[in-house]
């Protein structure tokens, strides 16, 4: 049953984004995380509507009927007119959506601050799920959830910058003001 349900869920996926790019919706994102304590992450979302018709729903770590998220968010931050919820549905442990019906993504815009936290690490989320597709597999709907095809898609990983990074990044403006200091007593 498991190997029938892997290329169930595969195949139906170009079919599912044809039927989507039909109805004038298509979308695309990225998704960065950062470790906010040893067992909990926190992911940030940029929705960009790459079709022609307004985004209302976003539901991330969910193809239909099927949650792909392992562990249920902790929290959620939302965009301005948007709200979150952790929204089981019937097979699977959890997913995270969010919709607007004040507030819709237009074509050709983008809109950040899609933002949840949860326990399973960046490694967890660049995962497959039961489907065979990946854990951060994502549906856009014009209104509201599943009153329209949809259309999937999987946001792109921002690499977050390592530590060492970040500390020569501050590092950088205090080198400089040292060096013109310097300069200036010579």
């Amino acid at each position: 049953m498991h190997r029938k349900s892997v290329l169930g869920g595969s195949a139906l996926l170009p079919l599912l984004m044809m039927v989507g790019s039909a109805y004038g919706i298509s979308a695309s994102g990225t998704i960065s995380s950062r470790q906010i304590s040893p067992t909990s992450y926190e992911y940030s979302l940029t929705l960009t509507n790459t079709g022609t018709t307004p985004i209302g729903t976003l539901w991330f770590g969910w193809f239909p009927a099927y949650d792909q998220l392992p562990s249920h968010p902790t929290s959620f931050a939302s965009p301005s007119g948007w709200t979150a919820a952790d929204a089981p549905d019937i097979f699977g442990v959890a997913s995270a959506q969010w919709v607007t019906s004040t507030n819709p993504l237009q074509p050709g815009q983008s809109l950040s601050g899609f933002v949840f936290d949860t326990p399973d690490s960046p490694t967890v989320m660049a995962g497959t799920g039961l489907l065979g597709l990946p854990v951060e597999e994502s549906y856009v709907y014009i209104g509201a959830p599943e009153t329209d095809p949809g259309f999937p898609f999987v946001p792109a990983t921002v690499a977050a910058p390592e530590p060492t990074s970040l500390m020569l990044i501050a590092a950088a403006p205090m080198a400089l003001l040292l060096r013109r200091k310097r300069s200036q007593s010579n």
